[in-house]
């Protein structure tokens, strides 16, 4: 009789890119090291991925089988969520192919057959909270949309409701933040179901700027991620015209999405802001000043932890699940609060010497939450339940 897998673990990204390809890898990694016999599910992986190939389920070819939706929804202006459609046919392939294991642990919104499927075969069934509980994710941005008149983006917050009810089957939620732990806890879940495990950083790939004094007088302020309406892209751009500050510059790193298309319109013209579009972010956060997340809703946002790592103090958001001290490693602020993120702007443009201060404080603070240190304490967790 074949034995029992220990771990299956599904992500439907490509392992080794941004975000939670990234936390996957690094996750699959302590998987591997903790010397548990496993298997992974993903779209794909990078060509210099360190994991041993053969556990690697790749089901890359679906990347092609989206571009002829993609032609249809941006050609043609049909709304077609290919997006939504390619990854339902990954999370059927997961279903269709999954092994007996004795943990399996998938991120949200992946295969709910598979879900109910491991279950039924007595699997011990882990989350991956990677943002907060969709139902809180759906009430946040659909009060941005009304607010912006925006209806073509409202969600369905009743079929959130029903859909997120496959979340009761699982014996573990990972909560990355509080802002994710909180959320769970306010629908129900039971606090030994909720998991805090943060995530980590490269602190070799970011790495502090090697003289904090400056040659030139713009302090550099600074943006990365997806520039949408989730992000709080719109309090940033409204704070900082508002500010008008003379002598610095808001850099704005990533990509547009639809959602926020009309609103950085309206700024395209402000020479104190730069939209660069993608850029390395090792190197451009290193040689930035002061990083910005008014985000409205994430899980633990990666750019943070690096935005330390580059020595950078924060002024970001409760929402971010960032793991940065108040008052300390930065400033941590409310949501939709313009007034307050003007203060934090204007506070580092008038003390530039908080900046290393914050800067040298936050570095040293996030070298406690490297990936090895993730992995580890992941792959511990496992063999915790397993033993």
């Amino acid at each position: 009789m074949k034995k029992n897998l220990d771990v299956v673990y599904t992500v439907a990204s490509k392992l080794g890119t941004i975000g939670m390809g990234i936390t996957s890898m690094e996750a699959i990694k302590g998987i591997e090291k903790s010397g548990l016999n496993y298997k992974a599910f993903s779209r794909g992986h990078v060509k210099e991925i360190k994991l041993n190939k053969k556990n690697l389920t790749n089901y890359s070819w679906l990347e092609y089988l989206s571009y002829p939706f993609r032609f249809i929804e941006k050609f043609l202006k049909i709304k077609i969520n290919s997006f939504k459609l390619v990854n339902g046919f990954f999370g059927y392939l997961v279903y269709k192919n999954l092994p007996k294991t004795k943990i399996y642990h998938t991120w949200m919104g992946i295969s709910p057959k598979a879900i109910v499927k491991a279950k039924k075969e007595g699997a011990i069934l882990v989350l991956e909270g990677a943002n907060s509980h969709p139902l809180n994710s759906a009430k946040i941005l659909n009060k941005e949309y009304k607010k912006y008149k925006m209806k073509d983006y409202l969600i369905d917050e009743k079929k959130i409701e029903k859909d997120s009810k496959i979340y009761q089957n699982f014996d573990y939620i990972m909560c990355p933040s509080d802002f994710v732990y909180y959320s769970f806890l306010e629908q129900g879940f039971p606090k030994e179901k909720l998991i805090k495990m943060p995530y980590g950083v490269d602190i070799k790939r970011f790495a502090p700027k090697d003289s904090y004094s400056k040659k030139e007088d713009k302090i550099k302020f600074i943006f990365v991620g997806s520039i949408q309406m989730r992000k709080g892209i719109q309090y940033l751009l409204k704070a900082w015209k508002e500010l008008n500050p003379e002598n610095a510059e808001l850099l704005i790193v990533g990509r547009v999405w639809p959602d926020a298309k009309n609103i950085v319109e309206k700024y395209k013209k402000n020479k104190t802001i730069k939209f660069l579009g993608f850029a390395k972010p090792e190197e451009i956060l290193k040689n930035a000043d002061v990083f910005i997340s008014p985000s409205l809703e994430e899980g633990s946002a990666l750019t943070c932890y690096e935005a330390m790592a580059s020595g950078l103090p924060l002024i970001a958001t409760s929402s971010t699940g960032s793991i940065a001290r108040d008052k300390k490693d930065g400033f941590i602020i409310p949501i939709r609060d313009v007034k307050v993120l003007k203060e934090k702007i204007k506070y580092f443009y008038d003390n530039p010497k908080q900046i290393e201060k914050m800067g040298k404080s936050a570095r040293k603070y996030v070298k406690k939450f490297t990936w090895e240190d993730y992995g580890k304490r992941l792959g511990d967790f496992y063999k915790e339940k397993l033993n």
